[in-house]
C-alpha cells in the first residue's frame, strides 16, 4: 500500500515539480546566453567598451540569480502548501479514510517531497556548473583549449587544498564525503522539519497557515540558538585546532538538525493520529 501512496503522491506533485524543473532548464539557457555577448570575449582580449547586448547579458545574469533563488525556495513553499491542503483540509478527507497507517501516509509524502527537493537542488548545482563552464569558455584565450585550462585548474585546486589542509589540519577528502552525504540527507531533514511545523500550526483554531509559518521560523531560530551554543563550546574546546573545530561543529550541526527532524516527524504523526481537525 505504501507503494500506491507514493505513486499517487508523485502524480499529484509532478506537474508543479516538473514546471519548476523546466524553469530551471530555461533560466540555465538564458544564463548561458548571457555569456555569448561580446563583452566576455573583449575581457579576455583586454578590450573595452560595452554595447546594448552586453547590458542585456548583465541583466540576464542578475535575473538568473533571482530566478534560481525563486525556484529553489519555491519548491519548498509549494510542498508545505500541498502538505497542508492534502492533510489538514477537506481535500485530504478521503486520504485519512484509506486503510493505511499514518506512518505510511507521512512516509509517502516525506519521500516524494524530499525527492523533489533533491532533484531541484541537483539541477541547481548542474546549472551553476554549466554557467561556470560557459563563463570560462567565453573568456578563455584562443591559445588555450578547455582541456588545458581544466587540467591546470584541477592541479591548482589540488595544490591549494593540500596546502590549506596541512596548515589548518583539515581533511578535505572527509569533508567532500560528508558533504555528499549531507546533500542526499538534507532534503529529507528539511521536508520533515517543514511538515512538522505545518502540523503544529494545524493545532491552532484560527489562522493555521500563519501559525505554521511562525512555527517554522521559531524552529529555525531555535536550531540557530542551539547551534550557536554548541559552536561556543566547540570554540573553547578546540581553540588550538581549526580543522577539529570545523569537523566537530559540522557534525554537531548535522546531528542537531537530524534530531529536530526526527522529533518533528513524531509530532506530525501524533497530530494526524490524535489531533486531526480538518477544515
Amino acid at each position: 500500500m505504501l507503494g500506491k501512496l507514493i505513486k499517487h503522491e508523485w502524480k499529484s506533485t509532478n506537474k508543479v515539480g516538473g514546471l519548476m524543473l523546466g524553469a530551471m532548464v530555461l533560466i540555465t539557457f538564458f544564463g548561458w546566453l548571457a555569456f555569448q555577448t561580446p563583452m566576455w570575449r573583449s575581457i579576455s582580449e583586454g578590450g573595452g567598451g560595452f554595447s546594448w547586448l552586453d547590458i542585456f547579458g548583465a541583466f540576464t545574469l542578475v535575473m538568473y540569480v533571482i530566478l534560481l533563488i525563486v525556484v529553489n525556495y519555491g519548491i519548498v513553499i509549494y510542498l508545505g502548501v500541498h502538505f497542508y491542503k492534502t492533510m489538514y483540509t477537506d481535500e485530504g478527507y478521503l486520504l485519512h479514510t484509506l486503510p493505511v497507517t499514518k506512518h505510511q501516509i507521512l512516509g509517502s509524502k516525506i519521500l516524494v517531497g524530499s525527492l523533489w527537493v533533491l532533484i531541484i537542488a541537483l539541477s541547481m548545482y548542474l546549472s551553476i556548473f554549466i554557467l561556470g563552464v560557459s563563463m570560462v569558455w567565453a573568456i578563455l584565450p584562443d591559445s588555450y583549449t578547455f582541456a588545458d585550462f581544466f587540467g591546470e585548474f584541477l592541479k591548482a585546486v589540488d595544490d591549494l587544498f593540500r596546502l590549506v589542509g596541512l596548515e589548518l589540519g583539515i581533511n578535505f577528502q572527509a569533508w567532500f564525503i560528508r558533504g555528499a552525504v549531507m546533500i542526499l540527507v538534507s532534503p529529507f531533514v528539511s521536508v520533515t522539519t517543514l511538515f512538522g511545523a505545518v502540523s503544529i500550526g494545524q493545532l491552532a483554531s484560527k489562522h493555521r497557515v500563519m501559525m505554521a509559518i511562525l512555527c517554522y521560523i521559531g524552529i529555525m531560530m531555535g536550531e540557530s540558538i542551539l547551534n550557536s551554543i554548541a559552536r561556543s563550546v566547540v570554540t573553547v574546546t578546540y581553540l588550538s585546532s581549526f580543522g577539529a573545530y570545523l569537523d566537530t561543529n559540522t557534525i554537531i550541526n548535522s546531528i542537531l538538525k537530524l534530531l529536530v527532524a526526527v522529533a518533528l516527524y513524531f509530532v506530525s504523526w501524533y497530530v494526524t493520529s490524535n489531533k486531526l481537525n480538518m477544515e
